[in-house]
C-alpha cells in the first residue's frame, strides 16, 4: 500500500503541473518532453540496477499492447488537462484504478480480502467527493466539462495500462526492467503520434522556459509515479496497489485549490475523511 501512495504522490504532482505544461506548450509538445525526459532517467536506472531484459522472455507481446495502450492513454490525458479542470479531470482518472483491479481480480485471480474491498471502495468514492462541489452540481451544472470525454478514455486505458504494467512487473520480477521497456514502447509508439502533428512542436521553439521546465518537472514527478507502482506491483498484490495510488486526485486537486485561492466545500472534507478511512482498511485488509 505505501508503495502505491508514493506512486499518488508522484502522478498528484504530474497531474497539476502537467495542466499547467499543457496550457503553455499544448498536450502533445508537453506529454512528449515530459516522457522524453523519464525515458533517459528510466534507461539510467535500469543501466545502474545490473539487470538485463532476459527476465521479459515470453513477455514482450504484453509490453507492446502496454506501450500502445499507455501512449494512447497519456495523450488524451494531458489533452483532458489541457481542457478542462484539474479539479475535474484528475478525479475521473482515479477511475483507471477500478479497470485496473476488476482486470486484476478476473485475470489474474487476486483475491483481496472482504476489508480490504470496501476500503478500495471508500477510497475511491471518497476520492470522488473531495474533488466534486455538490452544491455546483445541484445549482445546475447541465454543461459538460472541458475535457470530459478525454479524461474518460484515458482513465480506461491507465486502467488497462497499469494493469499490463503491473502484470510484467510481477512476471519479470525486476520492477526497473518492467519499468524501462514499458517507458520505451510507449515512446516508440508516439512516433508516428508526433510525425503527424510535426507542426505543433514548432511552439517549443518559441516556448518561455518555464513551459518546458514545467513539462519537465511534469515528467519528473511521472516517474516517480511509476517507479513506485511498479515497485509495488513486483512486491505484492497488484489490486492493493492500484486502489492505493488511486487518491492521487487529492494532491492535484489539493494543489490546485491552494493555487487558486479556492475553499473546500461540505462534501470535500467528507471525501477526504473517506479516503482516510478508506486506506486504513485497505491497510488492515492488506
Amino acid at each position: 500500500m505505501i508503495f502505491g501512495l508514493i506512486a499518488a504522490l508522484g502522478w498528484g504532482l504530474a497531474d497539476f503541473l502537467g495542466a499547467l505544461a499543457s496550457r503553455r506548450l499544448g498536450s502533445l509538445p508537453a506529454v512528449i518532453v515530459g516522457q522524453a525526459l523519464s525515458a533517459v532517467v528510466i534507461t539510467v536506472v535500469l543501466i545502474g540496477s545490473g539487470n538485463g531484459l532476459t527476465t521479459l522472455a515470453g513477455l514482450w507481446w504484453l509490453v507492446v499492447i502496454n506501450g500502445v495502450v499507455a501512449m494512447v492513454a497519456y495523450a488524451m490525458h494531458y489533452r483532458a488537462l489541457e481542457l478542462g479542470p484539474v479539479s475535474v479531470v484528475s478525479p475521473i482518472g482515479a477511475a483507471y484504478a477500478v479497470v485496473g483491479v476488476l482486470l486484476a481480480i478476473v485475470v489474474l485471480g487476486e483475491r483481496p480480502s472482504t476489508l480490504a474491498l470496501v476500503g478500495m471502495g471508500c477510497t475511491v468514492v471518497g476520492t470522488v467527493l473531495v474533488s466534486t462541489d455538490l452544491r455546483a452540481l445541484r445549482a445546475g451544472l447541465r454543461e459538460r466539462p472541458p475535457g470530459l470525454r478525454w479524461a474518460i478514455g484515458s482513465a480506461i486505458g491507465f486502467g488497462v495500462a497499469g494493469f499490463t504494467l503491473g502484470t510484467i512487473s510481477r512476471d519479470s520480477g525486476v520492477w526497473q526492467v518492467a519499468m524501462f521497456a514499458s517507458r520505451w514502447a510507449m515512446i516508440v509508439a508516439f512516433v508516428p503520434l508526433v510525425a503527424a502533428r510535426r507542426r505543433g512542436f514548432s511552439v517549443l521553439r518559441k516556448a518561455a522556459a518555464v513551459g518546458i521546465a514545467l513539462a519537465l518537472a511534469t515528467g519528473a514527478a511521472d516517474i516517480l509515479g511509476v517507479a513506485s507502482f511498479s515497485a509495488g506491483a513486483t512486491a505484492g498484490y497488484l489490486s492493493i496497489v492500484l486502489a492505493a495510488s488511486a487518491v492521487f486526485p487529492l494532491v492535484a486537486v489539493a494543489l490546485s485549490h491552494y493555487a487558486l485561492g479556492e475553499r473546500l466545500v461540505p462534501n470535500q472534507y467528507l471525501g477526504v475523511a473517506a479516503v482516510v478511512g478508506g486506506l486504513l482498511l485497505l491497510g488492515l485488509g492488506a
